[in-house]
């Protein structure tokens, strides 16, 4: 059987139609509202692309809007007009914290895989040293309101399916009157989304450990047995089922598999479901046992070899100790 990221497009066919730049300023809390649009060269395409790419992370919450949505309502074919209600709106909200920066709104209308979308980037603006050409006292300069490079994530971002109304969502909190906030899903957005795939699976293997504890069984062999089932799971059925799971984890202990079950669904309140980009990334980083030894040795063993007894056995030593023999080895290359 193929895995799921073996068969996953890594590409994603974006198309950027028009975008549209407004500039938050926190001295007066104002916005420097654009009337035109940006003029998408190759590279402001890419620089654009790549940011919106970033938001189809395991970090991103997702959703579905409401029809209802005041929001997702305010987004029409007219981005110019869009966008200003927007940026309006978003400022109501955000201008409370008290760690204001300047910060550029980035609206874009594009296609992706033929269907349209829309994306509303965050980017806070940094301070930059800057070498000056031609003949200066000083050539180095601190320069204000630079765009962060192509590598990085929008600070905060919005991606909506306009056909299916999905959303994927990458927020932080500010702070305000002492307290964190979620402004952008709970105040801007006025959604619940689901947490993001990397947190769900954290989740997953804090609540796992937790019960091991409890049960005297936490050791590295049932750490490894947590990733192994995960890594299954998601090869399976792109989905983590809290049920699924305990069999695998708790098969003989019913006292732990519903404890598992309950608190599982009590931080994670649905199964944990992926979309076919999402599984593929966890299935790379589940792929994969990596185990360091107190001797200075590391380890990292296929997840299929793993758990084939005829390739891998560890023993545990009458001292306490354990030995590790690796077997049926036909050939040896260094690397």
């Amino acid at each position: 059987m193929l895995s799921h990221y073996t068969r996953t497009k890594t590409f994603m066919d974006i198309y950027i139609k028009k975008a549209i730049i407004h500039q938050f300023s926190p001295d007066d809390t104002e916005l420097f509202l654009a009337d035109k649009f940006l003029n998408i060269t190759p590279k402001i395409e890419e620089y654009l692309r790549k940011k919106i790419e970033r938001v189809y992370s395991d970090e991103a919450k997702t959703g579905i809007f409401e029809e209802e949505n005041p929001f997702f309502n305010h987004i029409t074919d007219d981005l110019l007009e869009t966008s200003v209600t927007l940026a309006n709106l978003w400022k109501e909200e955000f201008s409370i914290s008290e760690n204001l920066k300047t910060n550029d709104l980035i609206f874009v209308q594009f296609s992706k895989e033929g269907v349209e979308h829309f994306a509303f980037l965050r980017i806070a603006l940094r301070e930059t040293l800057t070498h000056l050409g031609g003949e200066v006292d000083n050539p180095i300069k601190l320069t204000q309101n630079n765009l962060p490079g192509f590598g990085t994530s929008a600070d905060e971002a919005l991606v909506v399916n306009l056909q299916s109304r999905k959303y994927h969502l990458i927020e932080k909190r500010i702070k305000y009157n002492g307290t964190f906030l979620n402004y952008f899903s709970d105040n801007l957005l006025a959604v619940a989304p689901k947490i993001s795939p990397k947190k769900s699976i954290k989740e997953l293997e804090k609540t796992a450990q937790r019960i091991a504890e409890s049960f005297n069984t936490d050791d590295f062999q049932f750490q490894s047995k947590v990733k192994s089932a995960i890594f299954n799971n998601l090869e399976e059925s792109n989905e983590l089922s809290p049920e699924k799971l305990a069999n695998d984890l708790f098969d003989n202990n019913l006292t732990a598999r519903l404890s598992f079950i309950d608190q599982v669904k009590e931080a994670v309140p649905e199964p944990v479901q992926f979309d076919e980009i999402d599984a593929s990334r966890q299935l790379k980083k589940f792929e994969n046992q990596k185990l360091s030894l107190s001797n200075g040795i590391e380890l990292i063993v296929p997840n299929n070899v793993y758990q084939d007894a005829e390739s891998v056995e560890f023993i545990q030593n009458d001292n306490g100790t354990y030995s590790i023999l690796i077997k049926n080895i036909e050939d040896i290359q260094s690397k």
